[in-house]
């Protein structure tokens, strides 16, 4: 499947991208990674096994450049929290009322607003495997058309990043007992398709 051409924004829009993570199908914490002003000056990142309550990082990944890029403990805390809303909203109980009658492709997978925390919105996408994509925006929208216009590209986003993890899949070398992504391709990407989306860098994939 190709990636989709996200446009380029300028670093002054709203609405950026603060933290991207995936989560199994079980909850399993698959991969996060904090962008923007927190990843810059590295405050408030965890730094040990306390700080690292749902398990996103372990102590072999904590340091190495790549996929377990470490984020504030907020942010964890903040994703931990809409998954409870994820789980309600795409559960087995929920009749997949979430989902648009007759969507296809991406657009059958966004599942959109999770929920606001403090001054963020978390938005989802679910997979077909069940794999959960969360994405942490800041609650700085502008009302009307600009507001759906960047809800489309950040969908665009969350798909391409669902190809970035097929591709890693069905990598000969993946270790597919390992929940956790490990691969410097996977994190390159993810950070190419979120720094278009935030005006950082204009490389689109």
């Amino acid at each position: 499947t190709d990636h989709q051409s996200i446009p380029f924004s300028r670093p002054t829009t709203k609405m950026a991208l603060v933290t991207l993570a995936l989560v199994g199908k079980d909850n399993e914490p698959m991969y996060m990674r904090d962008f923007g002003k927190i990843e810059e000056t590295g405050d408030d990142r965890s730094d040990s096994a306390d700080d690292d309550p749902f398990g996103f990082f372990s102590t072999n990944e904590k340091n190495r450049k790549g996929s377990m890029k470490e984020s504030t403990l907020r942010n964890q805390f903040i994703v931990h929290s809409a998954l409870d809303r994820f789980e309600e909203l795409t559960g087995p109980t929920s009749g997949n009322r979430w989902r648009t009658p007759g969507a296809t492709g991406s657009d059958a997978m966004w599942v959109g607003l999770l929920c606001p925390i403090e001054d963020l919105r978390v938005y989802g996408y679910l997979t077909n495997t069940n794999i959960k994509i969360l994405a942490v925006l800041e609650d700085t929208f502008e009302p009307g058309q600009q507001q759906q216009a960047r809800e489309s590209t950040l969908k665009t986003l969350l798909a391409n990043v669902h190809v970035l993890f097929v591709e890693y899949i069905l990598n000969p070398f993946t270790n597919i007992k390992k929940s956790r992504i490990v691969s410097a391709r996977f994190d390159e990407g993810v950070c190419n398709f979120v720094s278009a989306f935030n005006g950082v860098s204009t490389a689109v994939i």
